[in-house]
């Protein structure tokens, strides 16, 4: 079929197949902005179009916070197919940054159809030094001890590569990967960025949980965002019951150049959300999260 034979011809008799989707004319455009697309999607950590199996963002519950989070995807929370960095913000506050980076995963978890299992990955010579997770503890925060996967590797490079295989793998929920120094051995760039573009291929969520490091200048990463973390006195609740476990959260880096946003958070474990706690609460020299609570030498610890 000509140019004048196309001009004359009624729609109805062009069938599907013979009208390509884009002119032959505009191919090389075409394929230079779909590249374009794909470059600006990748540098905003949003799960790509294709992908419609769950939401591309997850929330803390916080509407503040989650709102300040939308940065250039105009979406409210974090990306659910990225890497984040959890720094503790002392080496006494590993298991308030472990419990946060656990809770967080539980909340992009539970948007998923098929609840994959969480995948934590630790240094073995870390774990025998800090303990490991502590089942009572997760039922604690609300955590099903079932839904965790724990390896642990021989070093901080196994843990690396560990920690990309399950990234690859979209059957899993979410994976945590636990690394404590300043200068864990295999962590740079490179490492940084293996795991968030597996994680924006797969729609995994990944978290890096940080402990030792040095805040003031910390090592290079592909994270697409980075909080510092710490405890903080809860509020008794009616009675003068334990309140919920509590946290001071600290926003160091952001893709779209968010800063300064701090604030400090409770997690309600039945409503499996977070709070961000009042002025007005009256704290009490309260509860941490009880989530590494017991050595490698305990009867009742468990690794998978």
């Amino acid at each position: 079929m000509n140019n004048s034979d196309s001009h004359s011809a009624g729609v109805s008799e062009l069938s599907p197949a013979n009208i390509p989707a884009v002119p032959k004319t505009a191919s090389p455009k075409a394929a230079a902005l779909k590249a374009r697309l794909g470059r600006i999607l990748a540098a905003s950590g949003v799960k790509s179009a294709d992908r419609d199996d769950g939401p591309s963002h997850f929330t803390l519950g916080v509407d503040r916070i989650d709102a300040a989070l939308r940065g250039n995807a105009g979406i409210d929370g974090l990306p659910c197919a990225a890497l984040h960095e959890m720094h503790a913000a002392d080496k006494s506050d590993r298991t308030s940054a472990a419990a946060l980076a656990l809770l967080l995963a539980q909340r992009c978890r539970a948007l998923q159809p098929a609840h994959g299992p969480i995948l934590w990955v630790s240094d073995n010579g870390e774990a025998r030094r800090q303990g490991r997770l502590y089942p009572p503890g997760l039922a604690e925060l609300g955590v099903e001890p079932s839904s965790l996967v724990h390896v642990d590797a021989p070093n901080s490079i196994a843990a690396l590569r560990a920690a990309a295989d399950g990234v690859r793998s979209p059957a899993m929920g979410a994976v945590i990967i636990e690394l404590s120094g300043k200068k864990p051995r295999g962590l740079d760039l490179t490492a940084t960025r293996r795991l968030s573009l597996s994680a924006q291929k797969s729609g995994v969520l990944c978290l890096l949980l940080r402990t030792g490091s040095d805040a003031e200048n910390p090592l290079p990463t592909a994270a697409f965002s980075r909080w510092q973390v710490g405890p903080a006195p809860s509020v008794a609740l009616a009675g003068n019951a334990p309140g919920y476990p509590a946290f001071d959260i600290s926003l160091l880096r952001h893709r779209s150049g968010l800063y300064g946003l701090s604030a400090r958070l409770e997690w309600n474990r039945d409503d499996q959300v977070f709070r961000e706690q009042q002025e007005q609460d009256t704290p009490q020299s309260g509860t941490g999260p009880v989530l590494a609570a017991v050595r490698t030498d305990h009867p009742g610890t468990r690794a998978a």
